[in-house]
């Protein structure tokens, strides 16, 4: 029997991504994610072309990444359970958002880290679309990273996915190396 090794390579910083289009406002959850450059500065993130989101980025060229506190792992799962295709998600799940700075894409008002991307290439990988944004505007909540840009995880719990809807997050034991 072959076992079906896919979606093993977990745990996984979730981020809620969100775009704009249109009028049209979308957050989706999305585990695949990550830092592609320094200069320039880049993020990437892998969406599903069945994803509404996934339209609204290609439409618009732009989108952000919102950074959610464990304490909202309810939330987080449920934004990416209802589809945007079939209901407004901020309505819906009374999510609160704020005005974004650099792109017409609002952000979620709890998130602790956000990013801004303006969209710089789409690359088919497989069955997914993996957007490559350049970081145009970040934000921090106050006290949430320390001054050497490193999570304050005495401050706030990372939600970290581990695949079959199951959440975790840091502890607040460190060890630097």
């Amino acid at each position: 029997m072959t076992k079906d090794l896919s979606h093993q390579a977990y745990p996984k910083n979730v981020t809620v991504v969100g775009a704009q289009f249109g009028g049209e406002v979308n957050f989706m959850t999305a585990a695949w994610s990550t830092y592609l450059s320094h200069d320039p500065l880049l993020f990437g993130v892998s969406i599903a072309p069945a994803r509404y989101t996934h339209d609204l980025i290609e439409k618009s060229g732009e989108f952000n990444c919102n950074f959610l506190p464990f304490s909202e792992r309810k939330q987080v799962h449920a934004i990416g359970r209802i589809s945007g295709s079939e209901a407004n998600k901020i309505d819906e799940l009374g999510i609160e958002t704020s005005k974004g700075d650099s792109i017409d894409v609002p952000f979620l008002a709890k998130a602790y880290a956000m990013i801004e991307c303006k969209l710089q290439k789409t690359v088919e990988v497989g069955d997914h679309t993996f957007f490559v944004g350049e970081i145009k505007n970040a934000k921090n909540c106050a006290d949430s990273f320390r001054e050497n840009s490193t999570l304050n995880i005495k401050q706030e719990n990372p939600t970290l996915y581990l695949g079959k809807n199951t959440y975790t997050t840091t502890s607040e034991e460190e060890h630097t190396i």
